[in-house]
């Protein structure tokens, strides 16, 4: 049977994963815009460089510092859980418990800029406004999508906290 530091580190592969493909979009994004800059001809090609540098930047950012905060949560880990097991299993249910606004944030952002980029296509026939809105729209459908499986992974792992602490209750 799986212990309950297994499926830690199970979880923390998985964010490692999801921040090394954010860090990768947004340097995919960032090398795209710089792209549509060098050899984009068009009005609208040239529109996207600064939407596509920004959201890459952001993306990048975001990933980077996820990478940074879930190394060097790893290397604690270990010693973290064996020194007290039953505090850090808290201690996780806290975590995780605190980041689920996240996934909200995520949602009413898309819900915003989704609409935003249909306004702006429709009520402008500026090829800047037509690129903030394709940056609005990339930004939040890759939020969504990145946080669509991030929140599918912080609640199976939610659930195992609340079964190890259940089963802490029920042996002691």
């Amino acid at each position: 049977m799986m212990n309950f530091y297994n499926h830690t580190l199970n979880w923390i592969t998985g964010e490692l994963f999801e921040a090394y493909f954010i860090t990768n979009f947004g340097i995919i994004t960032i090398i795209g815009g710089i792209l549509f800059g060098k050899f984009g001809s068009t009005l609208n090609a040239k529109a996207l460089v600064i939407p596509l540098i920004v959201v890459g930047i952001v993306y990048t950012a975001i990933g980077f510092s996820m990478i940074v905060s879930n190394n060097n949560r790893l290397t604690s880990y270990k010693q973290d859980f064996e020194k007290d097991h039953h505090a850090f299993v808290k201690a996780e249910k806290k975590r995780v418990e605190d980041f689920q606004i996240g996934y909200t944030i995520s949602k009413i952002v898309a819900v915003v800029f989704f609409p935003i980029t249909l306004l702006l296509f429709w009520f402008s026939k500026s090829p800047a406004l037509h690129g903030l809105g394709l940056g609005l729209a990339l930004f939040a459908l890759a939020g969504l999508m990145v946080d669509y499986f991030s929140q599918e992974r912080a609640n199976a792992y939610y659930e195992m906290i609340v079964t190890e602490l259940s089963n802490a209750k029920i042996s002691n």
